[in-house]
């Protein structure tokens, strides 16, 4: 009996309070101890009890504090890379159970977002029921220090990739810092012109891209390139006095087109699926061009094979181009 309870006590672990380390972790990543209490749902004072807490059980600082900002002292900054690998490896062994139910938070562009992906999220969770998919946009670049995103699909150039020089730009990079990122190749962009039906039956023919005269032109502020690149990539001059209509995103841009408004320039994967299915979207040239960029898979590197994670990029590679 003696010698049960000295093994008891040294088996003891000596742990800082758990709470004030899930709150450290939010407030670490954000940099910010207001927008950590507006994930944890708490007060802003809440979090800076805890924060007081757990640098008094450690014994010395994790944050200087000034009145408009806090930041990660070096002692913090090695803190919150010890915390964020150990809540890593709870989080994958709690995921582990085939039955444990477990939620992925997805970054995506607006147009993907609501021309394919939500679209098709209706059959990923018939295959993996365990799996809850939030989908969150952004055109921004993917920031994993900053935003609470578990993975997030971007288009872009990825560093070192050799593209021609006729192809058309992508000139939005892929994420704010590469530092612990894992990124995986998705599906190119392939762009092709695109116009309803209704549109193309009432107005001039259109086989050549020397056609395209006759029609307005409809931009996409994000890209403003797109049109004048496509024109070079298939030997035609972009019309001299073109007529034009600007839309903040793809999918606006492709609404104006269905709507009759003109010939919008559109990446193929956006017409896979019910926005291309009921036929009053047309795409009468064959010249489709691939775009300097592509789709990618990004998520932290010690995450990239997680469960979870692996079930979505798999799913996402069988349901694409």
């Amino acid at each position: 009996m003696v010698y049960a309870c000295l093994r008891l006590i040294h088996m003891k672990r000596h742990l800082p309070p758990l709470l004030a380390l899930r709150f450290f972790e939010a407030a670490a990543r954000h940099r910010s101890f207001s927008l950590a209490a507006e994930e944890l749902h708490v007060t802003q004072s809440a979090v800076s009890r805890q924060i007081r807490t757990l640098e008094e059980a450690l014994g010395y600082p994790l944050f200087t504090r000034s009145i408009r900002k806090v930041a990660l002292t070096p002692r913090g900054v090695r803190y919150q890379s010890a915390v964020e690998a150990a809540l890593d490896i709870i989080e994958r062994a709690s995921s582990q159970s085939p039955n444990a139910k477990r939620s992925l938070t997805v970054s995506a562009p607006q147009s993907l977002a609501t021309f394919w992906l939500i679209p098709r999220l209706s059959e990923f969770a018939r295959n993996y029921p365990h799996i809850d998919i939030r989908v969150t946009t952004s055109n921004e670049p993917a920031d994993f220090e900053r935003d609470d995103i578990d993975v997030a699909i971007r288009l872009g150039a990825m560093p070192g990739t050799p593209y021609e020089i006729d192809q058309p730009e992508v000139p939005q990079p892929l994420v704010k810092n590469w530092h612990g990122v894992h990124a995986a190749h998705l599906w190119d962009e392939v762009l092709v012109p695109v116009l309803s039906q209704k549109l193309l039956s009432q107005s001039k023919p259109l086989t050549t891209p020397a056609d395209l005269k006759h029609y307005k032109l409809l931009h996409v502020a994000l890209r403003p390139k797109a049109w004048t690149d496509w024109f070079r990539c298939v030997d035609a001059r972009y019309p001299r006095n073109a007529r034009t209509l600007e839309f903040g995103h793809f999918f606006m841009a492709l609404e104006a087109a269905r709507a009759g408004h003109g010939v919008a320039l559109a990446p193929t994967i956006f017409l896979d699926g019910p926005f291309g299915a009921n036929g009053d979207i047309v795409s009468p040239l064959p010249a489709a061009k691939k775009s300097a960029g592509a789709y990618y898979f990004l998520c932290r590197e010690q995450l990239k094979s997680d469960r979870a994670i692996c079930s979505f990029i798999n799913w996402l590679r069988s349901n694409g181009q």
